[in-house]
């Protein structure tokens, strides 16, 4: 079944400069079911639907559609879900001409199964994101010339995205490097990045820990995140908000605790995403990080309350309207 695409922009911020976002564009295939299955068991589903996703996708149509300018440099196969996914981002106010389409290649796929309570498990198959070179990425950064803020995720080649940071300089941009899916070999990038975005789950693993530390988490955290080379970071929290640390290279560090806003979820499937791409319109309209995260946490709860990830997503004016009825 393939979900129509309608969404609509607005111009509701100033933003200071262009957003580009170096990442993935997958064909999301989801199914619920009433729990997720343990390792091994069938569980029966019910429906199939068809979206647009990827975690370079979705954070870009986060941001663009809260009216920032916003280019994706990405790559598709040369087949249905390849113009499906373009048509998708520019329908949401992305700037496609610097998407790739790579013959003989598919499209990248993610399979997703979300349950009753809003969790979810995905597969990713990378198709033509797998083949999103150093050097198109490079010629494309080159011709944007400039930027106030450059979005990398993990879905792409490591060797593209260590590319994109490096030309992050050159354009005046700041970086946000969202750490998923996590791979130890990211770890060279830390130093090259201004603001890392990761869970709990990605925190634990970037620095080999059995669980978060109960005394004193964040300022342990943000300590060791420290010595990676990490400059600050924001830990989203689900349910339970995000913890920014700033300035990790220096002591103390001050752990900075942005609240949550309350909902009841629907599916949760993209809301990372949602919060990176709305972390890059703070950013980009020259807020702070902790300003930046309040709002971005906000875009991100508002997501899980709709089915889907980029369709889930909130234009400007939404956002606002949605705000001034929920309790906080």
């Amino acid at each position: 079944m393939t979900t129509p695409i309608i969404l609509d922009v607005d111009t509701g911020i100033d933003a200071l400069g262009s957003i580009i976002v170096v990442g993935s564009m997958n064909a999301d295939l989801t199914v619920r079911t009433s729990r997720l299955p343990l390792a091994g068991e069938t569980v029966i589903g019910q429906g199939l639907s068809r979206r647009a996703g990827g975690k370079g996708s979705n954070q870009a149509v986060a941001a663009a559609l809260l009216g920032a300018e916003v280019h994706l440099i990405a790559s598709v196969g040369e087949d249905e879900d390849g113009a499906y996914l373009r048509q998708a981002a520019a329908q949401s106010g992305v700037a496609t001409d610097m998407i790739g389409t790579e013959s003989g290649c598919g499209t990248g796929t993610a399979l997703i199964t979300v349950d009753d309570s809003a969790e979810n498990f995905i597969v990713v198959s990378p198709g033509a994101n797998a083949r999103l070179r150093p050097d198109f990425v490079e010629q494309s950064l080159l011709a944007l010339k400039k930027a106030a803020v450059l979005c990398l995720s993990l879905e792409v080649p490591l060797a593209t995205i260590h590319t994109a940071a490096r030309a992050a300089t050159s354009l005046g941009a700041i970086t946000i490097l969202n750490l998923s899916p996590y791979t130890a070999a990211a770890e060279t990038l830390l130093p090259l990045i201004d603001v890392l975005v990761l869970n709990e789950l990605e925190a634990i693993a970037a620095l080999n820990l059995p669980e978060i530390p109960r005394e004193r988490p964040w300022q342990v955290v943000g300590a060791l995140l420290g010595e990676t080379g990490t400059k600050n970071a924001v830990v989203t929290l689900g349910a339970d908000g995000a913890v920014v640390m700033e300035n990790l290279q220096t002591w103390p560090i001050t752990p900075v605790h942005i609240e949550p806003t309350k909902i009841s979820p629907v599916d949760t499937t993209g809301c990372g995403d949602a919060f990176a791409g709305a972390l890059a319109v703070g950013l980009a309209k020259g807020e702070g990080l902790i300003a930046a995260a309040s709002f971005a946490g906000k875009v991100a709860a508002y997501a899980a309350t709709g089915h889907g990830a980029q369709n889930s997503y909130p234009s400007h004016t939404r956002l606002h309207e949605w705000m001034s009825r929920i309790p906080f």
